[in-house]
C-alpha cells in the first residue's frame, strides 16, 4: 500500500507561535492557498481513502484536498496534536519568559515527562502509531491520505522507518507539502518527505 502524510496548511497562530496542540483554530488564507495547490496535485493521484486529524485546521485542509474527487474525510481523533495542557493558547515567547524551568526540563526529558496538565509523550506517540497501525491494516494494497499536525507525522515517519521514539525530533514536516511512503509486508520504503508541489 501507499501512504501521502500531509501537514495542515498555514493558520494565523502559526505565525505567532503558539502552543495549541488540541486548541481548534482554522487554516488562513496562504492555508487554503496550500491547500489548494495540494487538491491540484492529488487530483492526478489515484487514492482510496482519506484521512484528518479531527481538529479543525487539519480536517478543512483534508475537505479541500478531497473536495474535486467528492470524497468524505475520515477524521480521527488518534492524529490529533500533542495535547499541551496549561500551555494551550500561549506563545512560545511567554512560555519562555514565564515558565522557563519547566519549559527546560521538558525540553531534556521530553520522553518520560509532559508540560504541565499536558499529555505524555508516550502517550501520544502510543495513540498516534496505534491509529496509524490500524489504518494499515485496514488497507493492505490500498492508497490512504493522511492529513495531520507536524508532532504526529514525526511519530508515524518514526514509526515507519522503524527511528523509533528516540528519532522524534529528526522530523519536521513542512506546510504545502507531501510526504509518500510504501508499506509492504516485507519492507517499508519512505520515498519523499517535504515534497514541494509544483
Amino acid at each position: 500500500m501507499k501512504v501521502y502524510l500531509i501537514r495542515h496548511g498555514e493558520t494565523d497562530w502559526n505565525l505567532r507561535g503558539m502552543f495549541y496542540g488540541w486548541t481548534d483554530c482554522d487554516i488562513n488564507e496562504k492555508g487554503i492557498e496550500q491547500a489548494t495547490s495540494l487538491k491540484n496535485f492529488f487530483n492526478t493521484v489515484s487514492y482510496d481513502k482519506i484521512y484528518s486529524s479531527d481538529l479543525l485546521r487539519a480536517a478543512h485542509t483534508a475537505e479541500i484536498i478531497a473536495s474535486d474527487k467528492g470524497m468524505e474525510v475520515e477524521k480521527k481523533g488518534c492524529f490529533r496534536e500533542l495535547f499541551f495542557g496549561d500551555w494551550e493558547d500561549k506563545e512560545g515567547a511567554y512560555i519562555r519568559e514565564n515558565h522557563s524551568d519547566e519549559l527546560n526540563l521538558w525540553i531534556k526529558e521530553w520522553k518520560t515527562s509532559s508540560l504541565p496538565g499536558g499529555e505524555a509523550f508516550q502517550d501520544f506517540y502510543q495513540r498516534v502509531t496505534e491509529g496509524l497501525a490500524r489504518i494499515i491494516q485496514e488497507n493492505k494494497g490500498k492508497t490512504v491520505v493522511i492529513v495531520s499536525h507536524n508532532g504526529p507525522m514525526s511519530a508515524m515517519l518514526c514509526y515507519l522507518s522503524g527511528a523509533g521514539p528516540d528519532g522524534f525530533w529528526r522530523f519536521f514536516s513542512e506546510q504545502g507539502c507531501y510526504s509518500s511512503i510504501l508499506v509492504s509486508e516485507k519492507k517499508i520504503t519512505i520515498e519523499k518527505i517535504n515534497c514541494p508541489i509544483g
